[in-house]
C-alpha cells in the first residue's frame, strides 16, 4: 500500500508549521463594546485559531441592526486576518425557530406529535360509554379511535373497528367528562380500544412542514444574504446549525404536516389503524413491518423537508452547511436509556438520514459526556458517527466536525482537552470547533472560555494545544480512509424488533484494532463488489458485520446473500434475524439466505475478533504486547503515502509491544512523529519471528499520548530523525538514578518559604495559579562526561510543568509522563533546577466573587461548573542517568 519512497517534503513543513485549521465558537450578546470584541478576536486568532463561528448567545438584537453591525465588524477583521467564518443560524439553540418566531407565524407551523391512550375490555358488553381523552381544540384533538380484537395477547390491527366517526367532536375539554362519550357494544372476547391524540406545541416548529422550513430560511438565511452577503465566500464559508430535532416529549411520537397522505404515497397503505403499534410493540407481533415503515418514512421525511432545503440553499450560494444534532446517550426521566442518534425526542431520528444533507459529518462533545478513564457507550461510538458519514457520503476531504468542550466546566484543563482531542481524532474527527471564546465577562453560560477574563493560569500554554490540534487536523483530512469492516447501522430496523446496542460491537472492534465505518441499510444496498471487497464510493471493506437484529427487510436479506455469494464474509453478532418485514404475506424462509460458507454468527461481541481472524481478516495493525485493549488506530492514505494515528487511551498504563502492518509488508522504517511536541524519531525494528522477512516495530505509548506513524520503504539511515523523546523511554532502563528528597525542594506559598511536595488542595482549595519549585544538585564532571542522556522525571504533576535548568528552559508538558531530557543544559558542578507548575482555573472560580454578578442563579451554577481539582508537583522527583543514546 505504501508507494512513495520518502515522506513528502510538504509534510515536514506542515508538521513544524501546521496551517490554522482549528475553529471556535465566538459568542455575541450585543452588549460588548468594539474594544471588547477586538480583544477577544485577537486572543483567539493569536492563539493559532483560524476559523470563527459567530454565534448569538443570545444577541439582544438578533437579526436586527445591532446584530448586523456586530457581524460586519468581526467579518471585516476576519477578512483582514485571513480567518474563515461560519454564521450560527439561530438566536439560541436549537436551530429552526429563528428566536422562537417561526412557530408563531402560523398555528400550522407548531410542533406536532401523537400520543396514545387505551382501555381494555372483555366482551360481550352492551352500551359501553367510552370517555374521550381530555383535549382542547387549539392544542390537541383526538385523531383516531379504534377497537381491536386480541388473540393470545396479540392485537389484530387489520380487524380493528374504526370508531372515529362516532366522536361528537374532535376534542373534549377537561371538565366535560363523559359528555362527549362514544357508545359501543363490546363483542365477545378480548378487546383494546385505542385513542390516538394529536398535540400541537409551540416549543418548536413542525420540521415536516415545508412552509415552516421556508419561513426559517427566509428569516435567517435570506436576511443574512441581504445584510452580509458581500462577505459570503470570504470570509464566510457557510452556516452552522445546532441541534435541530423533533423535540417531542417522552411517550410522544412525531407527527406532522400531511403526514398521513405522504405516508400513503410513500408506502402504499394508510398508517392510521396501525399507529398504536408504535407504543404497544410487545402486543403487536406481525406488525413490525409497520413500525419499520413508520420510522423509515418519518426520518426520511424529516431529512428531506427540513435538512435538504437549507442544504440546497447553501449550495446554491456557494456556502457549506455544517453542524450537528443530538447524538449522545439520553437520560430519560424514566425507563431504559437510549442513544439520541437513533431516536426522536431531542434526536434526529436517524443520524445518517439527516447527514445526507450536511457538508461535514458532525457531533458535539459537551457536559462531561466523555471523561478520561470512564467508558460509557458514547465513548465508543460518538465520533465514529461523524467520520463514517464523511466517508460513506464522499464529503469533501472526509471532513468530520466536532463542537467540543461545551459546559464541561472550569475543571477542564489542557490535559483533559488533549485527551479528548486524541479520543476524537483517532476515530476520524478532523475539524474541531472549540466551545467557546466569550467576550462577555463575568459569565456562567456553559464554560470554559479558555481565557476566562484573564483569570485562567493555563492561558499561556493554550497556543501549544492549538498547534497540536492544527497538526492532527492537517494530517488526517483529505486523501482516503482505510478500514477493514462495514458495520451495519440499524436505523429504523432498531425500532421494529429487538437488537443489541451497536456501541457494544464497536467496543470489541476498537479494542482489537479493527477499524470500520458505520453504514446504513440504504448505502449498503447501493454498494458494489470489486476485487473481493465491498465498495462504497472511495471506501472498501473486507467484511460486513451485522449487530444482532430480530428482523430485517427483504432487500437487506437479499443484499447480504449477494455479498456472501461474491466472497465477502458476513458476520452476525449475538443473533441472526428470525423474521422479514413483509405485510400480509406468508412467512419467508430465512435459512437459505443465512447459511452456507461466508455467513457467520458470533454468539457474543467478544467472539467477533477470533471469528474474523478465522475468516482471513486480520486486524489492520497487528500488536503483540501489553495494553492492546487501550490502543486505538486510524489509517489513511494521503498523496499516495500511508499514515497512521495510534493512541493510548488509558490514563494509567502504557501500551508497549511489537507491531506489524499486515497490509504493508515491504516497510523497512516507521517514522514516529509526536503531534504534541513536534519531535520525530524512528521506531526500533526487527525481523518478525512469525513471518518470513517481514519487519516489526517496537511501539511504546505512555498514557495521554498519541503518535503519527509514517511507513517508509527506505532504510532508517536514509531518513534523518531525532532521538527517542524522554517521555517515550521507559523508566527502569537507566544505568543510575538519584531520587530527589522532597525536603530539598523549595517553593514560596503566599510569601512564606516552604519545602516538600504537598497537594495544593490541602494548602488552599480555592487556589489557581503557578508556583515555582526549586532545588540544586551537584554533578561531578567525570560523571557528566560519561552520560549520553539525563532525564528528569517529575512523577505526578497537576497539571502543567515547565522546567528550567540553570536558567534555561528545558520544555513544558501538560500531559504525563512528565519526563524531560535535561542533558543539554547541565553543567559540571552545581546545577539549579526550577519547575513551574500550573493547575486548572476551576479552584479559583469556586470562590470567585466576580461570578456573583453573573446572574440570579450564580451560586448554583458556580458550584456546577467550578469543581476544585488538586494541584502541584506531587512527585516523586528523580534524575535518571543513561549511558546509551536512545535513537
Amino acid at each position: 500500500m505504501t508507494t512513495n519512497m520518502r515522506v513528502p517534503d510538504s509534510w515536514s513543513h506542515h508538521f513544524l508549521e501546521p496551517p490554522k485549521l482549528t475553529g471556535t465558537l465566538f459568542w455575541l450578546h450585543g452588549t460588548e463594546s468594539p474594544e471588547e470584541l477586538r480583544k477577544t478576536f485577537d486572543l483567539a486568532v493569536g492563539s493559532g485559531i483560524g476559523e470563527l463561528t459567530l454565534e448569538s448567545r443570545p444577541h439582544w438584537d438578533y437579526l436586527g441592526p445591532k446584530w448586523w453591525s456586530d457581524l460586519k465588524l468581526i467579518l471585516g477583521w476576519c477578512r483582514e486576518a485571513g480567518v474563515s467564518a461560519y454564521l450560527f443560524d439561530e438566536k439560541w439553540y436549537p436551530s429552526g425557530v429563528a428566536g422562537n418566531t417561526i412557530q408563531k407565524l402560523d398555528p400550522a407551523f407548531r410542533r406536532s406529535s401523537i400520543r396514545l391512550q387505551y382501555i381494555r375490555y372483555r366482551g360481550p358488553l352492551n352500551r359501553v360509554s367510552l370517555m374521550p381523552p381530555w383535549t382542547h381544540r387549539s392544542r390537541s384533538v383526538v385523531m383516531s379511535v379504534f377497537a381491536y380484537p386480541m388473540s393470545e395477547g396479540v392485537i389484530g390491527y387489520e380487524q380493528g373497528v374504526d370508531l372515529t366517526e362516532r366522536l361528537h367532536r374532535p376534542d373534549s375539554p377537561h371538565m366535560h367528562g363523559i359528555v362527549h362519550g362514544i357508545h359501543w357494544d363490546v363483542p365477545s372476547g378480548e378487546w383494546i380500544v385505542c385513542f390516538v391524540i394529536e398535540d400541537k406545541a409551540d416549543n418548536y416548529i413542525d420540521p415536516l412542514h415545508p412552509g415552516a422550513v421556508q419561513a426559517f430560511i427566509d428569516r435567517v438565511y435570506e436576511s443574512s444574504k441581504r445584510e452580509v452577503g458581500a462577505y459570503f465566500g470570504n470570509p464566510v464559508r457557510g452556516f452552522f446549525f445546532d441541534e435541530p430535532a423533533y423535540f417531542n416529549h417522552e411517550q410522544e411520537i412525531p407527527w406532522g404536516y400531511e403526514l398521513r397522505r405522504r405516508f400513503i404515497e410513500a408506502k402504499g397503505y394508510d398508517p392510521i389503524r396501525f399507529l398504536p403499534a408504535l407504543w404497544l410493540k410487545g402486543e403487536s407481533k406481525g406488525s413490525e413491518y409497520f413500525i419499520y415503515d413508520y420510522y423509515d418514512f418519518l426520518n426520511k421525511a424529516y431529512a428531506d423537508t427540513y435538512c435538504r432545503p437549507i442544504h440546497e440553499w447553501c449550495r446554491n450560494h456557494g456556502l457549506k452547511y455544517i453542524g450537528h444534532w443530538y447524538e449522545h446517550e439520553a437520560s430519560p426521566n424514566h425507563g431504559e436509556r437510549y442513544m439520541f442518534h437513533e431516536r426522536t425526542t431531542e434526536g434526529p431520528g436517524d443520524f445518517f438520514e439527516v447527514s445526507r444533507f450536511a457538508d461535514e459529518g458532525g457531533i458535539d462533545v459537551v457536559c462531561n459526556q466523555i471523561i478520561p478513564g470512564h467508558r460509557n457507550r458514547d465513548y465508543w461510538g460518538l465520533p465514529k458517527l461523524a467520520s463514517s458519514a464523511a466517508h460513506i457520503y464522499g464529503l469533501k476531504d472526509d471532513l468530520a466536525m466536532s463542537e467540543t468542550f461545551g459546559a464541561y466546566g472550569w475543571h477542564l484543563g489542557l490535559r483533559m482537552m488533549k485527551w479528548l482531542t486524541d479520543w476524537q481524532a483517532v476515530r476520524g474527527i478532523n475539524h474541531f470547533i472549540l466551545h467557546a471564546f466569550n467576550p462577555k465577562w463575568p459569565d456562567l453560560d456553559c464554560p470554559p472560555y479558555f481565557y476566562d477574563g484573564g483569570l485562567n493560569p493555563q492561558w499561556p500554554y493554550f497556543p501549544a494545544y492549538i498547534q497540536y490540534v492544527n497538526r492532527l487536523s492537517y494530517f488526517f483530512r483529505e486523501g482516503k480512509h482505510v478500514a477493514s469492516l462495514l458495520l451495519l447501522y440499524p436505523g429504523a430496523l432498531g425500532h421494529a424488533g429487538e437488537s443489541i446496542p451497536i456501541e457494544d460491537v464497536q467496543q470489541v472492534l476498537q479494542e482489537n484494532q479493527y477499524d470500520y465505518d458505520l453504514v446504513p441499510q440504504d448505502e449498503l444496498l447501493l454498494s458494489r463488489i470489486a476485487g473481493g471487497r465491498l465498495e462504497i464510493r472511495s471506501e472498501s471493506y473486507a467484511a460486513v458485520v451485522v449487530p444482532g437484529m430480530e428482523v430485517v427487510t427483504e432487500m437487506l436479506l437479499h443484499k447480504l446473500h449477494e455479498v456472501v455469494q461474491s466472497g465477502v464474509p458476513v458476520v452476525f453478532v449475538n443473533r441472526q434475524p428470525i423474521g422479514v418485514l413483509k405485510r400480509k404475506q406468508e412467512a419467508m424462509p430465512l435459512s437459505p439466505f443465512l447459511s452456507g460458507p461466508g455467513m457467520h454468527l458470533a454468539g457474543d461481541p467478544s467472539d467477533l475478533p477470533e471469528l474474523l481472524r478465522h475468516s482471513g481478516i486480520s486486524a489492520q495493525l497487528s500488536f503483540e504486547g501489553s495494553g492492546r485493549e487501550n490502543l486505538r488506530i486510524l489509517h489513511r492514505i494521503r498523496e499516495d503515502q500511508s499514515l497512521w494515528m495510534v493512541s493510548n487511551e488509558d490514563v494509567e498504563t502504557v501500551v508497549d509491544g511489537w507491531i506489524r502492518l499486515p497490509g504493508e509488508p515491504d516497510v523497512n522504517a516507521l517514522h514516529a512523529w509526536e503531534p504534541l511536541t513536534g519531535e520525530r524519531w524512528h521506531l526500533r525494528s526487527r525481523i518478525s519471528p512469525d513471518t518470513a522477512n517481514e519487519r516489526e516495530f517496537h511501539l511504546r505509548i505512555p498514557p495521554y499520548r498519541s503518535l503519527i506513524l509514517i511507513p517508509s520503504v527506505l532504510d532508517v539511515q536514509e531518513e534523518v530523525q531525532g532521538p527517542v523523546p524522554a517521555a517515550y523511554i521507559r523508566s527502569g532502563q537507566q544505568h543510575g538514578v538519584i531520587d530527589i528528597d522532597s525536603a530539598q525542594i523549595h517553593f514560596d506559598w503566599q510569601g512564606e518559604a516552604r519545602s516538600g511536595l504537598p497537594p495544593w488542595l490541602r494548602l488552599d482549595p480555592s487556589y489557581s495559579g503557578t508556583l515555582a519549585y526549586s532545588w540544586t544538585m551537584d554533578i561531578p564532571p567525570s560523571e557528566l562526561e560519561a552520560l549520553n542522556r539525563v532525564i528528569l522525571d517529575l512523577g505526578q504533576v497537576e497539571e502543567i510543568a515547565e522546567v528550567e535548568v540553570n536558567g534555561t528552559s528545558a520544555g513544558f508538558s501538560f500531559v504525563p509522563p512528565y519526563r524531560f531530557d535535561v542533558m543539554p543544559w547541565l553543567a559540571p558542578g552545581l546545577n539549579r533546577f526550577q519547575v513551574c507548575v500550573t493547575n486548572v482555573v476551576s479552584n479559583r472560580m469556586s470562590k470567585a466573587e466576580v461570578l456573583e454578578d453573573a446572574g440570579p442563579d450564580w451560586k448554583e451554577r458556580r458550584e456546577q461548573f467550578s469543581v476544585p481539582e488538586d494541584g502541584g508537583l506531587l512527585g516523586p522527583v528523580r534524575l535518571e542517568f543513561h549511558h546509551i543514546d536512545w535513537k
